[in-house]
């Protein structure tokens, strides 16, 4: 993910065949790559095989089981998380111009990019969302409205809903900070950034109260979105929900404008760090590199004083998640031509965006799990000495990193299911989806035809990146 982290991994890791991100891990797979292929594209079309097959119209009702909790429980606990995320932005930022400069020794950079954005995404999708209690830029806006008067839960000003775009434009932010950017790997440079966002959701808190978080809030709609994909769900204070994986995206709740820029930012952001990871991208460099009519406009970028890996590593960013929208946009444009009616492209963009979310998780947990386990083991001796000043809080200051703890061949296995469950998952959403709004076995079935192909194939595209030798 990082690019520190996997300069620090790359030299205690050995090599095999099948890569593990980031850390130059090999493993020699027992039979050809193009049987993995076809066998998981054909396991993915075997889901829309058993959707039609089990699903009709009818039986799309809510699948889950709503367990009472007492009240206090629910509060303390949530009071309890509150006060955590509190103290963990406080320490964050304390160590991000206190701590080691370090990238891998500082406590912020350690939490951020690897704890935060890797373990606790995968967390809140995997099994429940918990960021709206944890939240301290939520909890902080809150206590400044209350202390100054302002409304919260009913605010008097409308959020104009041209303000959900915020939420795909900050995911675009961060990926461009962490897979481009040299501000990642500056503790200061961080600190400076997280402070700079508490400011905007404090300005955001105080003028329009809640619904700052529930619409423009890039983490917290981030989150949202994810933790619908979770078997657990947090839905009051009293009430833990239970359900069926996936079970969260069927709601029937109008989606908040950009949700699919969002989920598809989240998709084409992997997709683009793996694939700049592989020979293709060497080729695209090289090709950059060599092109006469590049080489102008390049010496004059560098000439005003700009990286140019940053640059092209930028416009391939954008170009893969732009390309990758435009691609869910044609797949609409085809399922409107083949079901007819009266939905518009627009409606069932925004009706199926979510049914793509369980890829979004897939391609987080295989691409990502060698990070979090081995990277993840630096914020061990960070957290018992934060603020560089010798301390040794929890006997861990010394904490040597054990690069055993995953190996490539449970990487490339724990890859290749997690790819294929997402996939036929997001298949099994899909065709729901189709039923709750056509209300028609046959025309579900039919507007399903070109995503199931498109799933395939990225079922087949992502494991197939996952398989090619990092570059370095």
């Amino acid at each position: 993910m990082t690019r520190w982290p996997g300069a620090f991994a790359t030299t205690v890791l050995a090599t095999s065949q099948v890569q593990a991100h980031a850390f130059g891990a090999r493993y020699d797979l027992p039979l050809p790559l193009s049987l993995y292929l076809t066998a998981a594209g054909m396991a993915v079309a075997a889901s829309f095989v058993g959707a039609l097959l089990v699903l009709r119209t009818g039986r799309t009702r809510p699948l889950h089981l709503d367990i009472p909790l007492p009240a206090k429980v629910g509060q303390v606990f949530s009071a309890m998380l509150g006060v955590v995320g509190l103290i963990v932005l406080a320490v964050l930022l304390g160590s991000a111009f206190l701590g080691p400069q370090e990238a891998m020794r500082n406590f912020t950079t350690v939490w951020v990019w690897v704890i935060c954005w890797v373990g606790l995404v995968l967390f809140s999708a995997l099994v429940v969302c918990l960021w709206p209690q944890i939240d301290p830029f939520r909890r902080l806006a809150a206590l400044s409205a209350r202390a100054t008067g302002r409304p919260w839960h009913g605010s008097a000003a409308n959020l104009p809903s041209a303000a959900g775009l915020m939420a795909p434009a900050g995911l675009l932010a961060i990926a461009w900070i962490e897979l481009t950017s040299d501000w990642s790997e500056d503790p200061q440079t961080v600190g400076l950034l997280l402070i700079a966002y508490l400011l905007v959701a404090l300005v955001g808190g105080l003028a329009f109260g809640e619904q700052w978080f529930r619409v423009a809030d890039p983490l917290s709609r981030i989150f949202a979105a994810l933790g619908r994909v979770a078997p657990l769900s947090v839905t009051s204070a009293t009430v833990l929900r239970v359900r069926p994986p996936g079970e969260g995206l069927l709601s029937k709740a109008e989606p908040i404008r950009g949700e699919v820029a969002l989920v598809i930012g989240l998709i084409g952001i992997v997709l683009f760090d793996g694939l700049s990871e592989t020979l293709v991208w060497t080729a695209v460099l090289d090709f950059v590199s060599n092109s006469p009519s590049l080489r102008s406009p390049l010496l004059w970028l560098r000439d005003q004083g700009a990286d140019l890996i940053q640059v092209i590593r930028t416009v391939g960013l954008l170009t893969t998640i732009a390309g990758f929208y435009g691609a869910y946009w044609l797949l609409m444009i085809l399922m409107r031509a083949l079901v007819g009616g009266t939905f518009q492209i627009g409606q069932l963009a925004r009706a199926f965006a979510g049914t793509l979310l369980p890829i979004a998780v897939a391609y987080h947990l295989s691409h990502y799990v060698s990070y979090l386990l081995i990277a993840g083991q630096l914020i061990f001796p960070a957290a018992s000495d934060p603020f560089g000043l010798g301390w040794d809080l929890f006997g861990t200051r010394n904490w040597s990193i054990d690069v055993s703890v995953i190996g490539a061949r449970h990487i490339w296995w724990i890859a290749f299911t997690a790819l294929i469950a997402g996939h036929a998952l997001s298949v099994l959403v899909a065709h729901r989806r189709a039923l709750q709004l056509f209300e028609d076995a046959r025309r579900a079935a039919l507007s399903q035809v070109p995503m199931t192909i498109a799933m395939v194939g990225l079922t087949v595209l992502s494991l197939w990146i996952l398989s090619q030798p990092i570059t370095e």
